[in-house]
């Protein structure tokens, strides 16, 4: 009987894994116990998104999983490191996986404070800790100085310069300025002047420098400050005091022009009003493609440019447009003429509670096909907006619980869903829970879950896997699977 229960677990399994290859989607419908039977072949492609990330860390993994190769798995796999999830691994699996980490550009695997230092703590006993180019940037942060041989302090800032400055919480910001006095030390910096060695190996260490640095540093500095996420006011002073001594590859300001802003970057994003004030047309389009909410004269005249579907086709769009010349320049008609092109490029909050601003309809109702391309404007829209919406079939209840375009606020998804109930002869079958998923069915009152009957909630995938082992007790399921 055992062997016939274990067959049959087994070819349910196979039926999940092969009904549908995507990874993700494998993740979705096997159980968090059975994960273990995952090939390792599924676990190399994952979005880096928080949501995958937590779903990953609910798994019952297996260190082969894990662990073989580790330089296959995905960043989403390796974000999930805890010392918690690797405390049944042995020290060497536990060190490839750290090493595994190491990784740039867009594969870059995102590390939180409380991984890093139990990175550091998992290798700085290990006789190739000081072989600094083997682990992850971000870990190097919060090693003990004191342990880095000074023969090798060059090596250390080197691979350090890829770093993460602002990634230190609150408690530990002092490492910053610590990190600086011992860079000094080791590079032999004993003025504000930073050569261009200098800046060369400091890397993202340049935006934690004070003004008084930036201003009088080889102007290679610039480029070292376009990779940071932020800079204060006497940061961005400093740097147009550098730009406008002409001394700069962007050459004397008489000079400047779009071209400038273009080859500026980021770096324009920072910048004081006064930096503009060198172009000859400052509020014409070079301003304005640079310029975000906040920075410039708000108004009630589109000065940009109508916003039409050719506008929205540009790889560009919206960058073009502040919060002011968005709402200015977007017409109602070119919002619904175009909602799904608008909803696939617009991703910023503001933004999105304008194109939903625009789609209001007074005493009337969002029809059904609209509500369907709302995409992640849905997830910005406050209950007055939902039930003016038209929710009445199941493809647009599929939409909106797309979670690709973010989770809902449980109280908003209980309206959405409620609103899709309100209509005669829907109700809470199979298909709908499998559009559903846990987190939103858990929204529901209880009296609501209870309507579902046994039939509907045994056709919902996952259920079919685990009802061996709980038999039809799918409300008292369902209740557990809704504890949030």
């Amino acid at each position: 009987l055992i062997i016939i229960i274990c067959v049959i677990l087994l070819l349910f399994f196979l039926q999940i894994i092969y009904l549908n290859t995507n990874s993700l989607q494998i993740i979705e419908n096997v159980p968090d116990n059975l994960a273990t039977e995952i090939p390792g072949v599924y676990l190399l492609q994952f979005p880096n998104d928080s949501s995958t990330v937590i779903k990953l860390n609910r798994k019952k993994w297996k260190p082969q999983q894990v662990c073989s190769p580790v330089k296959n798995l995905s960043s989403s796999v390796l974000q999930g490191f805890t010392c918690t999830t690797v405390r049944s691994l042995g020290k060497r699996q536990i060190k490839n996986l750290i090493k595994a980490c190491r990784r740039k550009g867009t594969n870059k695997v995102p590390l939180v404070e409380t991984q890093l230092t139990c990175m550091y703590n998992q290798i700085k006993d290990e006789s190739d800790a000081t072989s600094f180019s083997l682990y992850p940037p971000d870990v190097l942060l919060y090693y003990d100085y004191s342990l880095v041989p000074q023969s090798s302090c060059r090596s250390y800032f080197q691979e350090l310069a890829d770093a993460d400055f602002s990634i230190f919480s609150p408690a530990l910001t002092y490492k910053r300025s610590a990190l600086f006095d011992n860079a000094r030390s080791c590079l032999g910096i004993t003025s504000t002047s930073l050569s261009e060695d200098n800046v060369s190996v400091l890397g993202n260490m340049c935006c934690i420098l004070d003004g008084s640095y930036i201003q009088n540093s080889h102007p290679s500095i610039l480029e070292q400050l376009k990779n940071c996420p932020d800079l204060t006011v006497g940061q961005s002073a400093a740097v147009e005091t550098l730009l406008t001594n002409g001394n700069t590859p962007y050459g004397l300001s008489s000079t400047w022009n779009e071209q400038t802003l273009k080859d500026l970057g980021m770096l324009t994003l920072h910048l004081p009003s006064s930096f503009y004030q060198h172009f000859d047309q400052v509020r014409n389009t070079c301003f304005q493609m640079f310029r975000r909410e906040g920075l410039m004269d708000g108004g009630s005249e589109c000065t940009v440019g109508i916003i039409t579907q050719v506008t929205i086709s540009d790889p560009t769009f919206p960058f073009d447009y502040n919060i002011n010349q968005f709402n200015n320049c977007l017409s109602v008609s070119t919002v619904k003429d175009n909602l799904d092109a608008i909803t696939e490029k617009v991703d910023e909050v503001e933004y999105l509670r304008i194109v939903l601003q625009k789609l209001h309809i007074p005493a009337g109702n969002l029809h059904y096909y609209q509500v369907q391309l709302l995409s992640a404007a849905s997830r910005v829209a406050t209950v007055q907006d939902i039930l003016s919406w038209t929710i009445s079939k199941i493809d647009t209840l599929a939409a909106l619980m797309d979670s690709s375009n973010g989770g809902w606020d449980p109280s908003i998804a209980k309206v959405v869903i409620s609103k899709y109930l309100a209509v005669g002869g829907n109700k809470l079958g199979s298909a709908e829970l499998n559009v559903l998923g846990g987190p939103n069915l858990c929204s529901l009152d209880v009296d609501i879950i209870r309507t579902i009957s046994s039939q509907s909630f045994s056709s919902v995938s996952v259920f079919q896997l685990i009802q061996p082992y709980i038999g039809n007790s799918f409300v008292s399921f369902s209740h557990r699977r809704c504890k949030c």
